[in-house]
């Protein structure tokens, strides 16, 4: 299945129900089309490059979900209903959606990784100087 990203722009006096609400009935259709949201990214109330009706901020949402045909079409149609969103853009997205791993942190006794090089942040003393 193919992968969208949906930004939503929303009214920043919008109530969080309100919103949660809204996003639910998007989560259902986006199900009703054979997908699914696979992560939702709440940036919370940013100011905008310029003012939309009057207003220099909006609460920033981020869905990235999957669905088979016609699903962005009708995610689209439902957010131009909703009277609250300010602006929104979908967009085609290809690449893969992977949980935040740690990284792993090296063993006692190995040795550091090469650099290659001199260490960062040593000067060089000013006769050993490399010329140009």
């Amino acid at each position: 299945m193919t992968k969208y990203e949906t930004a939503i722009l929303f009214h920043p006096e919008l109530p969080e129900d309100r919103r949660k609400e809204f996003l639910a009935k998007i989560e259902g259709i986006v199900a009703s089309f054979g997908g699914e949201i696979l992560k939702q990214d709440d940036w919370g109330i940013r100011k905008l490059a310029y003012p939309i009706r009057k207003t220099p901020n909006a609460f920033y949402t981020f869905l990235i979900y999957s669905g088979r045909r016609g699903v962005v079409e009708e995610v689209e149609r439902n957010i131009k209903i909703f009277d609250d969103v300010m602006r929104h853009m979908t967009s085609r997205v290809d690449f893969e959606i992977k949980p935040a791993a740690a990284e792993p942190a090296p063993e006692e006794g190995s040795p550091p990784a090469e650099s290659g090089g001199e260490t960062p942040g040593t000067p060089l003393p000013a006769d050993d100087a490399p010329r140009a």
